[in-house]
Formats: C-alpha cells, sequence, structure tokens
C-alpha cells in the first residue's frame, strides 16, 4: 500500500471557481433527484391521505330514526331464537328464571317479535280448533257441516285489539297513578312504570299459555272447559302481576290495576271458550210436543 502524507490530507486545498461551482451543482441536484425517484419508483409505497374528524363524522350510521320509518322497529326484532323461547318459559313459569328478569331482559330489550308470532299462531289454532270443536258438535245431526272462515278474523280482532289496547291503558293508569316518594316526580314515575314497549312484549308473551289450552278445549265436556278456563286466566294473570308487581306497588290503586288485570284475562279466557268451543244449548225441534185441544 502507498504511503499517503496526511500532512497534504489536512491542509485545505484551492480549486478553480469553475470546478467549485460546477461539483456543488451537480451534487446537490444528484442527491434530490435520486431521492425523487426513488420514491416513485418504489412499488412498495402507498400514499394515504389523511382523514378529518369531519369525514368520519358523516360517514358515521345515523341511528335516531323517525317514529314512523320502519328502521325504527328494526331494534325490536332484532332477538334471537333462545331469548324467545326464554321468555316464552317465563311467561308460564316464572320461577325458573332470575327474579330481575322483567327488568334486566324484557324491560332493558323489549321486542315485537316473539309477540306478533304468538299472536298470529294463537289466532289460526283458535279457527282450527273453532271448526273442529264445532264439527265434533255436529257429528251426530244430520247437518251438512261447512268450515266457517270468519272465525280466523273474529279471532284476530279479539287478540290483537287485547294486546295493543290494554297494555297501553295499563301504562297510562300506571303513569297517572304512580306516587313519588320524596324524589322527582318524572324521575320516579321513569323508574318505575314499565314502558309501553315492554308492556306490549309482555302481554304478547303471556298470551303464549293460550295455544296449547285452545286444543285442549275441543274436548266437548263442559266442565273440564271452564276448568281450563280458569287454569289459562290464573297463570297468565298471576305472571304479569309477578313481573309488574314493584310498579303496581306504587300506584294509588294497586289493588284495582290487579284486580283488573286479572279481569281482563277471564275475560278473555272465557269469551274464548262460549264463542268457540262452547257447545250450544239447544233444543231438537222433534223432541218438542205441543198439546193442542180441540174445541167442540
Amino acid at each position: 500500500m502507498a504511503n499517503v502524507n496526511t500532512g497534504e490530507l489536512l491542509n485545505f486545498q484551492d480549486y478553480s471557481p469553475e470546478h467549485n461551482g460546477r461539483s456543488a451543482r451537480i451534487d446537490v441536484e444528484a442527491v434530490h433527484t435520486n431521492q425523487y425517484n426513488n420514491v416513485v419508483t418504489n412499488s412498495n409505497y402507498t400514499f394515504e391521505e389523511p382523514k378529518t374528524v369531519v369525514e368520519e363524522q358523516e360517514t358515521a350510521p345515523q341511528t335516531n330514526h323517525n317514529f314512523w320509518t320502519i328502521e325504527y322497529y328494526q331494534k325490536y326484532f332484532d332477538v334471537q331464537t333462545s331469548e324467545v323461547l326464554e321468555r316464552i318459559v317465563s311467561s308460564v313459569l316464572p320461577q325458573k328464571v332470575s327474579r330481575n328478569y322483567f327488568d334486566e331482559r324484557i324491560k332493558g330489550k323489549p321486542d315485537l317479535y316473539g309477540p306478533i308470532w304468538i299472536s298470529v299462531t294463537l289466532i289460526f289454532t283458535i279457527a282450527v280448533s273453532g271448526n273442529i270443536a264445532n264439527y265434533l258438535q255436529n257429528a251426530n245431526k244430520e247437518v251438512h257441516w261447512r268450515y266457517n272462515y270468519h272465525l280466523v278474523s273474529y279471532a284476530a280482532t279479539a287478540i290483537f285489539c287485547y294486546v295493543w289496547l290494554v297494555p297501553l291503558a295499563l301504562w297510562a293508569a300506571l303513569k297517572w297513578s304512580v306516587v313519588p316518594d320524596g324524589q322527582d316526580e318524572i324521575e320516579t314515575q321513569a323508574s318505575a312504570s314499565p314502558t309501553m314497549i315492554s308492556l306490549f312484549c309482555l302481554y304478547g308473551y303471556s298470551l303464549s299459555i293460550y295455544i296449547p289450552v285452545a286444543i285442549l278445549w275441543t274436548i266437548q265436556v263442559s266442565w273440564l272447559q271452564w276448568l281450563f278456563v280458569l287454569m289459562a286466566a290464573l297463570v297468565s294473570g298471576a305472571v304479569l302481576i309477578f313481573w309488574l308487581l314493584p310498579a303496581l306497588k306504587k300506584s294509588k290503586y294497586s289493588l284495582i290495576l290487579i284486580g283488573s288485570i286479572l279481569g281482563f284475562h277471564f275475560l278473555l279466557a272465557s269469551g274464548f271458550m262460549l264463542y268457540f268451543f262452547h257447545v250450544p244449548n239447544t233444543v231438537d225441534p222433534t223432541t218438542v210436543v205441543t198439546n193442542t185441544t180441540v174445541k167442540v
């Protein structure tokens, strides 16, 4: 290796102005040009524009829908099959679920899928069973039996009026008769009174016991039919009172409301049985004997 004089390396060297300007210009331009070419020719480089907060807010989904739109009711049909089955069981056997089941599950997340499904099933069950009962009543008679299609519309009118009007009246009665307990009256009513949708949900599920009872009503035994009326009315009414008892206790007319709940359920059950299934007390005209006297 050749010997290098370090003294010459440490001394300042003089270059001509022409050489100095050209080399400096070439070096600076080469550095910037190479950096730009590396960025453009790099295939792995992806350019992302910065996202602003305004754009994210504009693309966020709107959750507040109008009361008259279909989107408003979508949340009331977002329910799993296991939840529907659990609520059906709780409407017949409330001891199978927790004590706070109504406040945590039904009042916190009411649904309309189960009540509508149960109501429609009950309508067709009563219509079909009512026609079967009518056929059994006329089986030994010389009568040309026909299926009565009007029973479907009659049952639908009775059930939907009961499921929507009675809970609405109960909700208004609880809102009006809740007694404030030293707190703000509005806050007390909001915490004690169940919501309107939760009452619709609760009343819809309370009709589930009438589906098997409607099939049993086809048995043409009068005392057995009335026994099923009492059983269905007491079970469904008692379950309603069991879930609504904390709100009913804070009402000024708690005893009247409890009696009304049981009374309306008894009227519904007896109306079903008497109109669709009960054996009519008719007299056969062939057995009527008329006494005639002839005056001379």
